[in-house]
């Protein structure tokens, strides 16, 4: 199975996310609230990161951390997951104090190791940690025997194999760098002695080629200038399904290509987005799922490998992905968010045709990167989680200290927050990939606690920014009836009622195809918006290529500052409303510049030059006399510097990595969110069992 390239073009939007705490409540309104995900709703994984929540925040209340290490534990046992054994492990080491959880603890251990009395039942989908590395390849390929993961070394890009028993890595290419490229989309052959690949090279063309395991000397199997070309999944040893793209033409074409003779043969074309596709197990047929160019979502169909005689397999207004089949089994694999989850579903496919309805066959597997079967149909998959630990924390405006410690914590994984201009309100990014809406902006009534979200439409939500009334909320975003702009999503600015929650679009990045010219691998290039102070005009920032103002009223724009790489995050607009703050990172000597210019353009001046290269963000106080900033080196620093110049003053220091977002009105409080990437690679085993199980109770039902 594969769908690397769809993965490719969405990889700056691996989003996820479930992070706990909670806006003002003890740790024992936490647990409670856990013990309802785990014991009413069945949700194992939120109530688990809720319990890991408790464990950070509260591990002075040792009884509390007991009881909630050892609800770790039953959480995994119901996922079938043999961390649970480690979970119990750590009650008994870490608690002994607690006898009465211990032993509690000490009595699941046993149970875990008595073997079951009744083995006739199948045991049930088991889900297993395989890897857990900062920033592990999805993009790469397990092996059929389940011994190797092909990937990409980012370090440098180079193609390389990790022994998935050992831990060992091994370099298989030794070419990559900024002269010469780098490697992507690594595909083993059946018998995983070759790995087919792309290279990308430094004149902007692609090379298909293939290595041997043992031998690693590339042989290029395909190069076409104009086209970017991608490995699919291996049919024989000879025989590979190939992806190109001409991007002049805006096609995508699936094709087979004869590794001995060089032959290719079109099986179908594409406009503008990448299907995701799958060999059936007798070789005759190829699933694809493909999207629909206005909302993006895909449905699934079989195509004959002879590029003939195209069924429906899976029609649902819900959005379904394509994973692909159990060896052995007629049983195609896909996920689907139609139950308001990314599930694990399943379908029958026997003579080419679908046979019987979809049976869900896991519950929120969430939007997992999928990284191929086993022989033995276990099913490798990437599983990514960004989470932002959100808080609200006291600050000194005389001093700049900020007390973090004594901050209050906000619900879920939350990012961008905003106060509103009477600081009742807190408007902010609400992470959740299982749903269908993965950024949702919400808006909390600090007041009494309410959180609801904005505006049901929008698909996504990024940089926020309120209207100087109050009234509504700026932002950039993607609503859900234009998911995809030139097969890419790209959305453009929207403004949001904050009481009727319509969206009112500004500006369509469609709109700007002839005018400005993004990345390829840029799907968001409009990174920070801002209102003017009377409301009238908005700023914003194409990252890459110029600062706007824009007229409301009439559309006009003018640009104020050009330039080939703005820093994210890093502009706004001072509480005078006379002077906007940004920064960009130079070319020449690789360093980030903090400037000041006024609201039309003139008067430019540097505030400050960062020594290590990155200013993160960028705000004003509330006062307008600093300019805080951030940078990213051994952790996140918080500087501050006079608006009109002066020596920065060091604020505040944090080992992790931090997002500073927004000043309270008062300028009394700051909130912020520490971020956390999770990245592991996880096997799903005993599905083919699982299958059978399904089925054959499907089966007596009827």
């Amino acid at each position: 199975m594969s769908n690397k390239p769809a993965r490719l073009a969405v990889l700056g939007f691996l989003i996820t996310a479930v992070v706990l705490g909670a806006y003002s409540q003890t740790g024992e309104d936490l647990f409670q609230k856990a013990l309802r995900l785990e014991r009413n709703e069945g949700k194992m994984i939120e109530a688990i990161e809720l319990y890991k929540a408790i464990l950070k925040q509260y591990p002075g209340n040792r009884e509390l951390a007991a009881e909630a290490q050892f609800h770790v534990g039953l959480c995994y046992e119901q996922l079938g997951n043999q961390e649970a054994q480690n979970a119990y492990q750590t009650v008994v080491r870490d608690y002994g104090e607690q006898k009465e959880v211990v032993a509690k603890a000490r009595d699941r251990l046993s149970k875990l190791a008595r073997p079951s009395e009744k083995p006739e039942e199948p045991e049930g989908i088991r889900i297993r940690q395989v890897l857990k590395k900062p920033y592990t390849d999805f993009l790469g390929e397990v092996s059929s025997d389940g011994r190797f993961h092909a990937y990409v070394y980012w370090g440098n890009g180079d193609l390389a194999v990790r022994d998935l028993a050992s831990g060992k890595d091994r370099i298989l290419t030794h070419e990559a760098g900024a002269a010469t490229g780098f490697a992507m989309n690594p595909s083993f052959s059946r018998n995983g002695k070759k790995i087919a690949y792309s290279w990308w090279n430094a004149n902007h063309t692609y090379d298909l080629l293939v290595v041997d395991v043992d031998d690693p000397s590339p042989r290029r199997l395909y190069r076409h200038e104009g086209e970017h070309v991608y490995p699919g999944e291996w049919l024989s040893e000879d025989g590979l399904i190939i992806f190109r793209h001409n991007y002049a033409a805006g096609t995508i074409q699936i094709c087979l290509l004869n590794m001995t003779s060089g032959a290719i043969r079109v099986l179908k074309t594409f406009e503008k987005i990448f299907p995701n596709v799958a060999c059936s197990p007798d070789g005759k047929y190829i699933a694809m799922d493909y999207a629909d160019t206005e909302n993006g979502k895909r449905d699934i169909s079989l195509l004959a490998m002879d590029g003939s005689g195209e069924v429906p397999l899976v029609e649902h207004p819900a959005a379904d992905r394509l994973f692909g089949w159990v060896p052995g089994r007629k049983e195609l694999l896909f996920i689907s968010d139609r139950t308001g989850t990314w599930d694990l579903w399943a379908i029958t496919v026997d003579g080419g045709r679908p046979s019987g309805e979809p049976k869900r066959i896991y519950n929120d597997i969430g939007l997992v990167d999928p990284m191929g079967f086993t022989q033995n149909g276990d099913f490798y998959f990437g599983f990514n989680r960004r989470n932002f630990y959100a808080y609200v924390a006291p600050f000194n405006a005389e001093t700049g200290e900020l007390q973090e410690k004594s901050g209050r914590t906000l619900s879920g994984s939350i990012m961008g927050a905003q106060w509103s201009p009477d600081g009742r309100y807190l408007a902010y990014i609400k992470m959740n990939e299982r749903t269908p809406s993965p950024l949702q902006l919400t808006i909390q009534d600090l007041k009494t606690g309410e959180e609801r979200q904005a505006a049901e439409n929008l698909r996504m939500s990024m940089s926020l920014c309120w209207s100087p009334d109050g009234n509504s909320i700026l932002a950039t975003g993607v609503a859900r009836d234009k998911i995809r702009t030139e097969g890419r999503p790209r959305g453009g600015i929207l403004t949001v009622d904050v009481k009727t929650g319509q969206t009112t679009e500004v500006l369509n990045l469609s709109d700007y195809k002839d005018k400005f010219n993004p990345p390829d691998d840029d799907a968001y290039p409009i990174s920070d918006v801002r209102w003017s102070s009377d409301g009238k005009s908005i700023f914003y920032l194409f990252f890459t290529d110029r600062l706007v103002k824009r007229d409301l009223s009439t559309g006009e724009e003018k640009v104020l500052y050009r330039h080939t790489r703005f820093e994210r995050s890093v502009m706004d607009r001072s509480p005078d409303g006379k002077t906007l703050l940004f920064a960009v990172r130079s070319p020449e000597d690789k360093k980030s510049h903090l400037y000041t210019m006024t609201v039309e353009g003139d008067d430019i001046k540097e505030l400050y030059t960062s020594p290590s290269g990155g200013i993160a963000m960028g705000l004003w106080s509330p006062d307008g006399k600093y300019a805080y900033f951030t940078e990213y080196k051994d952790g996140t620093t918080l500087w501050r510097v006079p608006a009109e110049g002066g020596v920065p003053q060091e604020v505040w220091h944090s080992k992790d990595r931090a997002e500073v977002y927004g000043f309270h009105p008062d300028g009394k409080q700051l909130a912020l969110s520490i971020y956390e990437m999770e990245m592991e690679i996880r096997v799903i085993e005993n599905l083919a069992q699982e299958l059978e199980k399904v089925y054959k109770l499907s089966r007596r039902a009827e």
